[in-house]
């Protein structure tokens, strides 16, 4: 786990989130050449985030709404949030990362909170000093899905085209309507 991974762990245990690392390390042998000596690979240690961009899941329940057993309001029980931590300089491209994706459209969608959280150092006290952007639903790119069974349509699209389709396959259609195409 990176040391501003760390930061932010504490941060939000400060704020009165339960906070766990959601980021596995994979590991792989090296492409190339072997130890002459030994004839073992150099291993390359790759960071998997969960949905390929979230670091952090932090949850916090609603004590209030649960003092409440008799009301009937459509708050949730819990404030669920996903979050992607970085530093200031890759700010934007997290953002960009996270609005591409439909797991992340999916998660809030559901209920969830998407936090960016990023870090840089002060001049004046070389302290750390941390910037929260939080994700809404009309940011997301146009024509990401919507529920999960178009989720896993697409996935199953996109699976088809990187495995090339022979030449008498075509991509299933949600229309046949060829009056209605727009060229």
């Amino acid at each position: 786990m990176s040391e501003l991974q760390t930061k932010s762990m504490n941060l939000l245990r400060d704020r009165g989130y339960l906070v766990a690392s959601v980021e596995r390390r994979k590991v792989f042998p090296a492409k190339g050449n072997q130890c002459a000596t030994c004839g073992q690979r150099p291993m390359v240690s790759i960071a998997s985030d969960l949905f390929g961009v979230f670091d952090l899941l932090c949850l916090k329940p609603r004590v209030e709404r649960l003092l409440q057993q008799g009301s009937h309001t459509s708050e949730p029980w819990l404030d669920l949030v996903f979050v992607q931590v970085t530093d200031s300089t890759n700010h934007a491209k997290r953002r960009n990362k996270i609005i591409a994706s439909s797991e992340a459209k999916l998660c809030i969608l559901a209920g969830a909170r998407i936090l960016i959280q990023s870090w840089r150092k002060q001049d004046k006290d070389n302290r750390w000093a941390c910037l929260d952007e939080y994700i809404s639903l009309d940011q997301f790119c146009v024509g990401l899905a919507d529920t999960v069974e178009h989720f896993y349509e697409d996935q199953k699209r996109k699976k088809l085209l990187e495995r090339g389709l022979p030449p008498h396959r075509t991509l299933p259609r949600e229309s046949d309507d060829f009056d209605n195409l727009p060229f």
